[in-house]
């Protein structure tokens, strides 16, 4: 009996059939349309919608390599910068050789202890808009 009173007051979310169609607007106006899996998104009791954790990341991810780093006036977030170097698959080690600085620079960043400097930023752009124009493959 427990058992079913549990059920009764949780009851299980159903994930969805199918990808799930979800737009999201960028900083500078433009949109992005993406399907995300439907094994990502779930129902609530009420029947709305709810991404899961994984759906999240993998918006945060397509977000991150289609915004320019100097989309915001501050720079970017010690998140934006994880995210990008997780979007584009990278080790901390193999981004700072990339940008040119080293690991503990990237990790810095990524803590929100330093800032990336204008050339650095230069350099992070250039990575981001070259693994944008070969494809860069989020898992699913």
């Amino acid at each position: 009996m427990a058992d079913t009173l549990k059920a009764k007051r949780h009851p299980r979310r159903r994930q969805s059939e199918g990808d799930y169609p979800y737009t999201m607007k960028l900083p500078d106006g433009r949109r992005v349309y993406v399907e995300v899996p439907g094994r990502w998104v779930t129902t609530d009791r009420s029947g709305d919608v709810v991404l899961l954790p994984q759906a999240v990341r993998f918006l945060d991810r397509v977000r991150a390599l289609a915004t320019p780093l100097h989309a915001s006036r501050t720079g970017p977030s010690p998140g934006f910068i994880t995210t990008l170097r997780k979007a584009l698959g990278l080790t901390q080690l193999e981004l700072g050789e990339r940008v040119g600085v080293d690991k503990m620079t990237v990790s810095r960043w990524e803590r929100g202890t330093v800032h990336p400097s204008e050339e650095s930023l230069t350099e992070l752009e250039k990575v981001r808009k070259q693994a944008v124009r070969k494809g860069v493959p989020i898992p699913t």
